[in-house]
């Protein structure tokens, strides 16, 4: 079901219950009621910004929020919920609903009602309590008296909860600690209510199961390693190699404009120095310095947590034939932020003349005071072109410029690869299987609903995939569990 017809579903219910004047009362005594009223607000802050929905182009949280804190007259607070799903939305919504069926025996239909006009002055109008109400609707409870039993057989009843038919429920999203509370199944004769469908290990939401998943996770490992490894590499080696002495005399070269010369001397007297270290990965236009290596430590450890997400073996039965989007959006983000960094580099292989560029630009900004125009940078190259090319040419000497042009080569290829690998994998990752989706939350309505009324009801089977291929995959998975530890076991 999509998340915009689940959040109108959700506030259709919340503004049912609060039309209704006996559960409107009902939210002033009864805790767990409360409790999961104010949990169903929380997921529609899940679904406001997680999915981005709306009703009417409005966000309804703040409305019932605010209609909630107005009946009980409490400081309440609400928080979107960590790690929560519009699935698991959709399983607070029916526990809700049969918990009010089967305790305050509130018909489904009426909570489920969407025939009349949704606004915001309706739910103000309708988050008031008046003493006519209480009066009417508001029960004070009476503890039960225990009953004089044979202790030899049985114990007496002073348990309210095991009165109530609320004991040992488990498997409710809600349930949390207290799984044993609040079981709205309990009175139909059943100790759980099952998962979803997109919760059950044995539903395969997607329309294609293809075999080769897993030599796409591995060669998209292996070439984001490839990558990063020669990223780090070239910030690092650029920095590493013994870099150029530009004297003061700029090397004894002609060709430089004497009023220039005159300027490049004077920045080494500031500096009080006679000469200015230029490394390689100054010519290459490489961040370098000591920031740069923080950098790269934090990326190589942050890929190689993702490149280990990407190649470990699968936990659950879907994750054999699924690479999921965030492993395939995070690398393209790191491989965008290297080509960046590297984008001059890559542009000296293609035949950009960057060391030229770098050095010169370099040297006309410490030199010049004053900001220059283009027309005046241009005047300047002009007039120191011979002496810049002649000092650009001693540094590629000193320099090993072929072996930089294999490892930016090696960069490049290994970058390419990496983003033709996530496009191809973009491109054959299963789809989701809308129909199949739709029709087993249905099924999982349909079977709520039947519960409701104390009948039986089994969903599809032939929507969960066979047996056989579910207990080979729990086999596999215990199988290297049990080597993994017999391996820790050997270390020890």
């Amino acid at each position: 079901m999509e998340a915009k017809k689940i959040y109108q579903d959700s506030i259709f219910l919340l503004a049912n219950l609060i039309k209704n004047e006996q559960l409107r009362v009902e939210l002033l005594n009864n805790s767990e009621f409360k409790k999961q009223t104010i949990e169903l607000i929380n997921d529609l802050l899940v679904l406001e910004i997680n999915e981005n929905c709306t009703f009417k182009d409005q966000k309804w949280s703040p409305v019932f929020g605010k209609a909630l804190v107005n009946i009980t007259k409490e400081k309440l607070k609400f928080i979107k919920p960590e790690d929560k799903k519009a699935d698991d939305v959709l399983s607070d919504i029916t526990y809700i609903q049969t918990y009010l069926f089967n305790n305050l025996q509130i018909s489904r239909d009426s909570l489920t009602d969407q025939n009349f006009e949704l606004t915001e002055d309706l739910v103000k109008e309708n988050s008031k309590i008046t003493d006519e109400m209480k009066e009417k609707y508001l029960k004070v409870s009476e503890k039960p008296e225990p009953e004089v039993v044979d202790k030899s057989k049985e114990q007496p009843n002073t348990n309210t909860n095991q009165q109530s038919g609320f004991q040992g429920f488990a498997g409710v999203a809600g349930a949390g600690g207290n799984a044993g509370q609040g079981n709205p199944f309990m009175g139909s004769g059943l100790n759980t209510i099952p998962p979803t469908p997109l919760q059950d290990m044995r539903f395969y939401p997607y329309s294609t199961k293809p075999k080769y998943t897993k030599w796409l996770k591995l060669t998209l490992g292996i070439v984001l390693g490839l990558s990063v490894v020669f990223f780090i590499l070239i910030s690092i080696v650029f920095q590493l190699v013994s870099s150029f002495k530009i004297t003061n005399d700029l090397n004894g070269l002609s060709g430089f404009d004497k009023e220039f010369a005159q300027a490049w001397s004077a920045y080494l007297e500031k500096r009080k120095s006679t000469q200015y270290s230029w490394y390689l990965s100054n010519s290459l236009g490489i961040q370098s310095g000591p920031f740069s290596i923080v950098i790269l430590v934090i990326l190589g450890l942050m890929m190689g947590w993702i490149i280990f997400t990407i190649v470990q073996p699968p936990k659950t039965y879907r994750q054999q034939f699924t690479i999921p989007g965030i492993n395939l959006v995070v690398p393209a983000m790191f491989l965008i932020m290297m080509i960046f960094t590297c984008s001059r580099a890559i542009g000296y292989i293609f035949g950009a003349n960057v060391p030229f560029s770098s050095l010169s630009g370099f040297l006309a900004v410490v030199t010049n005071n004053k900001s220059m125009t283009t027309e005046s940078f241009n005047n300047w190259i002009n007039a120191n072109k011979s002496g810049l090319d002649q000092l650009v040419t001693a540094m590629n000497n000193h320099f090993d410029m072929t072996m930089a042009k294999i490892l930016i080569w090696f960069f490049f290829i290994s970058v390419l690869m990496a983003g033709i690998t996530i496009i191809i994998i973009l491109f054959l990752n299963p789809r989701l299987d809308r129909e199949k989706i739709a029709k087993a939350n249905d099924e999982y309505q349909m079977m709520i609903s039947e519960l409701m009324q104390g009948r039986s009801y089994e969903i599809d089977p032939n929507l969960y995939e066979p047996q056989e291929e579910i207990d080979a995959f729990l086999k596999s998975l215990e199988d290297r569990q049990n080597k993994n530890k017999d391996k820790d076991d050997e270390k020890k």
